[in-house]
């Protein structure tokens, strides 16, 4: 009997789920009738509109209790940072571009590495299965530090690991074609790393063009991490491998372009996985925060440009849904409490940049099942109420709410 009376209330929460699920199909059967009335901020269905309100009322009220009681769990268990190999005074970097058919643009970002102030270096750029010319113009460079690896077209991760096969340097810095480097970049990262032996990673600020829109300090943006940061520039710091960690699994200021890894460190953890072609550099920085501290540099080292054919815009919705999945493990597999409410708070920023995306999209059902998904995952009941508006909000209102998400773009 008492099993039963403690149970009831996730039954409850069934039956809101299931009624709220009824309404989303509702709304996919009516079909045009009804989809054309939302987009044009008209009333949507009295049946579906009940539908949704009962199950709103039903599962915000519960959804909570339910869903977040303390489970026991071992103390925490960071894993033990891995020492990395002495630096010299002048120490080599080896520098990765992956391209695929940006003939024009790859050359800009290869000039902005040879201008670097910082000499001792080799450049390695990758072409991934260019259709285009990218090969050819890249040839013409007379410059004995850069060589050009060319492989079949695999994606992002399969070029990088072709170029850290190749690489010779004790320090491994990458750049995607698109973007570029500030002059100092590799001189202030050799200063940092020579005055922190213990770091193993180190990135720094950048600027952002994304179309005519410029965010001349991207870390200041950030939720998370902008909360260290004052207005006006530090020196830098080093973060422990615990608190980056944590950090990371709420958002990603840690950006490919601005950042170098010593290389026994990324051999220990295995380079990229070639399974991810979206996202592949969130996947590696969490298991770098494993093992190794990283440090700041508070200044620009790199200047990121949102292109049309961007990843960040060509596969969203394939990134962030891999990125949640993870997120959903690495919570369950937490041993404590603070790990376990950084990841919820990650998967709720995250399906709220899917969500929106799907909105915006027309994707009405497949937004309001990932806020569902995510509020069973983690317990938090805004979802539920974004599940609901996710039916009903007009297309126009969801593409301010995703506006006021894009420092969450990896």
């Amino acid at each position: 009997m008492s099993r039963c009376v403690a149970s009831w209330p996730l039954g409850v929460l069934i039956v809101g789920v299931m009624s709220l699920v009824a309404a989303a199909e509702g709304a996919a059967m009516l079909g045009e009738s009804v989809l054309p009335a939302v987009d044009s901020v008209e009333p949507v269905e009295q049946p579906v509109g009940l539908f949704v309100t009962v199950a709103l009322l039903i599962c915000a009220a519960i959804a909570r209790p339910v869903l977040t009681r303390r489970r026991r769990r071992s103390p925490p268990a960071d894993v033990m940072p891995s020492v990395p190999a002495a630096l010299g005074t002048e120490p080599k970097f080896s520098v990765i571009i992956p391209t695929f058919n940006r003939a024009t643009l790859v050359l800009h970002a290869v000039e902005s590495v040879l201008a670097q102030t910082y000499g001792n270096f080799e450049l390695i750029v990758v072409d991934d299965g260019s259709t285009d010319d990218t090969v050819e113009r890249l040839r013409r460079i007379v410059d004995r530090r850069l060589s050009i690896v060319t492989i079949s077209h695999g994606g992002v991760s399969t070029a990088r690991n072709a170029g850290i096969a190749v690489a010779s340097g004790a320090l491994i810095s990458f750049l995607d074609s698109d973007d570029l480097w500030l002059p100092h970049k590799l001189a202030s990262e050799v200063d940092f790393l020579v005055r922190h032996p213990e770091v193993g990673v180190v990135f720094g600020d950048l600027e952002k063009y994304d179309g005519v829109q410029h965010v001349g300090s991207f870390m200041r943006t950030t939720d998370v991490f902008g909360k260290r940061l004052h207005s006006a520039r530090t020196d830098g710091f080093v973060l422990h491998p615990r608190e980056m960690y944590l950090c990371l699994l709420q958002e990603v200021p840690v950006k490919t372009p601005a950042t170098t890894v010593r290389r026994d460190v990324l051999e220990a953890v295995g380079g990229f996985n070639e399974l991810w072609t979206s996202s592949e550099d969130w996947e590696l920085l969490l298991r770098l925060a494993r093992v190794t501290a990283f440090g700041y540099i508070d200044r620009p080292l790199a200047v990121i440009r949102i292109s049309p054919d961007s990843l960040h815009h060509l596969d969203q919705e394939r990134g962030d849904r891999a990125m949640l999945h993870l997120l959903a493990e690495r919570r369950r597999q937490a041993a404590d409490a603070e790990t376990r409410k950084a990841a919820a708070r990650g998967i709720v920023r995250r399906s709220k940049h899917l969500g929106w995306y799907y909105i915006d999209s027309g994707r009405r059902i497949e937004g309001a099942t990932t806020y569902m998904r995510s509020l069973l995952i983690t317990g938090e009941p805004s979802l539920l109420l974004r599940a609901g508006a996710a039916l009903v909000m007009p297309r126009h209102a969801s593409r301010e709410s995703k506006a006021s998400v894009q420092s969450l773009a990896v």
